[in-house]
């Protein structure tokens, strides 16, 4: 059995798109881009794009944190703006408001995997500024909602910081993205024989841990790039 575990962080630069998702009943995308690219909004068209605005954050709030999304509010259409037909869309990446996507290959390998509660769903693409589907492959929102609780910020970059707020029963650490690399992320042993291959630790912001049987799937498959994978330090009791 491997020794190694991989983390990974959604909140780079370098994956970040802008799309924008809708949910069915709930917020639609395209009215809410109208409202927004407005530069003359009535007072009533304000207080709408203020009510969805703040339905969209609180909808978003579990999906933020790592939690199982209410089955009532799963998105079902992918908005890109004006882009080409033949874009190159990546196994992982993330929209402005931190929705992870993923491709169909992604999607198909990861089902492979350990997943526990953490779950797909799929979505169809669409190009807002030209009003047509963009192809007729279908992307996913990847919802990882598995917690493992493995860090050890103690033995980790000197750059990990103790946030003034607790995650539950968690105190939490965040590192800046650009502090990553092989080694900054220490955790227990425990994490090696942990029994899924993808999970968040709730002590960590943003954070993102794979086993490392998902990890070379993925690289195999031509994937891990676009994961920007960094090894963690495996500390032994």
């Amino acid at each position: 059995m491997s020794n190694k575990v991989w983390t990974t962080i959604v909140m780079r630069e370098d994956n970040l798109k802008v799309f924008g998702l809708s949910f069915p009943n709930k917020f639609d995308y395209p009215e809410f881009y109208a409202l927004e690219k407005n530069k003359q909004l009535t007072d009533e068209e304000n207080i709408k794009w203020k009510q969805m605005n703040g339905d969209f954050l609180e909808m978003h709030k579990p999906y933020k944190a790592f939690k199982t999304i209410d089955p009532t509010i799963i998105p079902n259409v992918l908005y890109a703006h004006n882009v080409s037909k033949q874009i190159k869309f990546p196994s992982f990446c993330r929209t402005y408001d931190g929705d992870i996507l993923i491709n169909e290959e992604c999607a198909n390998l990861l089902k492979q995997f350990r997943l526990g509660d953490t779950a797909m769903y799929p979505l169809s693409f669409f190009d807002i500024d030209l009003n047509e589907p963009v192809n007729d492959k279908t992307y996913y929102l990847l919802n990882i909602a598995e917690w493992r609780h493995y860090l050890l910020p103690e033995f980790g970059s000197e750059k990990i910081r103790k946030k003034s707020y607790n995650n539950e029963s968690y105190q939490v650490f965040g590192l800046y993205v650009d502090y990553y690399k092989d080694g900054a992320i220490a955790i227990t042993e425990q994490a090696v024989n942990c029994n899924l291959d993808l999970w968040h630790d709730p002590a960590l912001t943003s954070s993102i841990f794979v086993s490392d049987e998902l990890k070379k799937a993925l690289d195999e498959a031509g994937m891990g790039t676009d994961w920007l994978f960094y090894e963690c330090q495996i500390i032994e009791s």
